[in-house]
């Protein structure tokens, strides 16, 4: 048996045969049919994908919803880019061959992408790529789509969106490739279809041909050629997995009460839109972390207010009612966004200007931000958290820049709507004077990544010292007790939003504290439902 290294994209066990897709082109000659110029059979493959785009866009929005297929329209757009078709054409005008103008001014995109400072815009490549192969291949007379005559795991150097939303989900169990990352558009429509991936194995896969394998989505491995004790392990994971899934199903639709009868309501982290829609799949009660850093992240600016008020907007929609709760820009430490905090390195970043306190340091930001999301609030059920709260005088900051942001809007002549402002406790300054923060806000939402973090002085990406923070330490069980403590006093709700609040082992402790809201990553908002109506406990309070 070999085992096969790549990263988790899209959860889930499969077994079965491999199918391999190659991408070596067809050594005949190139179609020429009758065009008298190099730019006439580009313009003629450009036309011909626009037209494509449209029939897959018209499928993405059947199999998985607008914002997914939104996908393709941003692809359409590319076809009309300067630095790639306006180049490739210029290219052609000079008499270079279609194929070599496309590959060259695709050569040049990628490069640029590939050198942004965030993952997300390098995984961008991965899409210039694709549309560029595509393109070819259209020059090249070849059909696109990948043909299956069986179930198989399908494994490839990479795969396109168009190629992935085209899969025939009957016949395809996963799939598997040489590169790739898990922010690339093929990993987020693999995760809305519900098919396993893993991407970025890094090594060549055209060995596994017609080879019984097993693929993890969750663990990030293909196991090759697996034994029969592998074999029968995977196969007993595969119905145990069935069996949950049909166990947590039937707790769709159901309420979860505490001991003192208050709703305990399980609602959903995410990052964009379509986190949203795989929320709403997952029957999340409304979403408990919108992180809006990655609107940020995505971009060479930042995202304007008519920008952030659509998105803001349309994730209310989406949840039919249900709070979203949108947490301003949580930029700095590990998620740097050169446009704002520059390249000049902190010594402990962790410990500098982050979140709240780079939007204090450039209150524009946070302004902007609080414009879109009153606006927001004007016809949805929007609310606004801060993070990294450590004193009440960075609170008072917020709530003038606040005041300041409706008072514009009103200025404007522009509607606005009652909006809840909440902030997180992940501090354990913030914990220690939950006291006197409680009155200041309408919510408190415990991260219990960063407050483990900081209450014991252990950088959470560093295994060495690991140790530290697992069990959950008594010092963090104390914070998480003075701000429910402090919550209750100023009856304001207390939710749970870090990793630990999908932890069925520390569910029990959370009710007891008289947390009332746990937001959780989406395909465990069931599991976490679950945990809680089985918890038998009492309160401290």
């Amino acid at each position: 048996m070999t085992v096969i290294q790549g990263t988790p994209a899209s959860g889930g066990y499969v077994l079965g045969k491999i199918r391999t897709v190659s991408r070596t082109a067809d050594p005949g000659r190139e179609l020429r049919n009758g065009f008298i110029s190099e730019t006439e059979r580009l313009d003629h493959a450009v036309d011909k994908a626009s037209r494509e785009l449209d029939r897959l866009y018209e499928s993405a929005l059947k199999k998985v919803g607008e914002n997914s297929a939104q996908i393709f329209e941003i692809h359409k757009m590319m076809l009309e880019d300067e630095d790639f078709i306006g180049e490739a054409r210029r290219l052609t005008d000079t008499g270079m061959e279609a194929e070599n103008a496309l590959r060259s001014a695709a050569d040049n995109l990628i490069a640029a992408f590939r050198a942004m400072d965030t993952e997300y815009m390098q995984a961008r490549a991965a899409d210039v790529e694709g549309i560029a192969r595509r393109l070819c291949e259209i020059l090249e007379g070849k059909s696109g789509g990948i043909t299956l005559t069986e179930p198989s795991i399908v494994a490839a150097d990479d795969l396109t969106p168009a190629e992935t939303i085209l899969l025939d989900r009957n016949l395809v169990l996963g799939f598997v490739t040489e590169r790739g990352s898990e922010m690339s558009h093929t990993a987020i429509l693999a995760r809305m279809m519900g098919i396993p991936a893993v991407v970025g194995v890094r090594r060549s896969l055209a060995d596994c041909d017609g080879v019984t394998a097993i693929l993890d989505g969750d663990s990030g491995r293909l196991l090759v050629n697996p034994d029969e004790a592998m074999s029968g392990e995977y196969h007993q994971r595969i119905r145990k997995a069935k069996e949950e899934t049909a166990r947590l199903d039937l707790l769709r639709g159901r309420k979860s009460y505490n001991s003192a009868g208050e709703r305990v309501r399980i609602t959903a982290n995410v990052g964009d839109l379509d986190d949203i829609g795989e929320a709403v799949k997952w029957d999340c009660e409304g979403v408990g972390l919108f992180r809006t850093e990655f609107l940020f992240m995505r971009r060479s600016k930042p995202p304007t207010e008519e920008e952030q008020y659509e998105i803001y907007r349309s994730a209310a929609e989406q949840l039919n009612g249900e709070e979203c709760v949108v947490r301003t820009l949580d930029a700095g430490a590990d998620k740097r966004i050169s446009y704002l905090t520059g390249d000049a390195s902190e010594a402990n970043p962790a410990l500098g200007i982050r979140a709240v306190r780079l939007c204090l340091k450039m209150p524009e930001l946070l302004l902007t931000q609080f414009r879109a999301l009153y606006r927001a609030a004007a016809v949805g059920n929007i609310s606004a958290m801060i993070p990294m709260i450590t004193l009440p005088s960075e609170v008072e900051r917020v709530r003038e820049i606040a005041a300041e942001a409706r008072a514009s809007l009103d200025r404007d002549g522009l509607k606005w709507g009652r909006m809840k402002v909440g902030i997180m406790i992940e501090t354990p300054s913030a914990a220690i004077l939950a006291d006197l923060l409680a009155p200041m806000v309408d919510f408190f939402s415990i991260g219990t990544n960063d407050l483990i973090q900081y209450t014991v002085a252990a950088d959470r990406e560093n295994p060495d010292v690991a140790y530290l923070s697992t069990p959950l330490p008594e010092s963090v069980r104390r914070c998480i007790k003075m701000t429910c403590s402090a919550a209750r006093r100023e009856g304001i709700p207390v939710c749970v939003c870090g990793e630990l609040g999908a932890d069925a082992a520390q569910t029990r402790f959370f009710l007891e504290c008289g947390v009332t809201k746990l937001s959780v990553a989406p395909p465990k908002i069931l599991k976490v439902r679950e945990a809680v109506m089985a918890a038998k406990y009492s309160r401290m309070y």
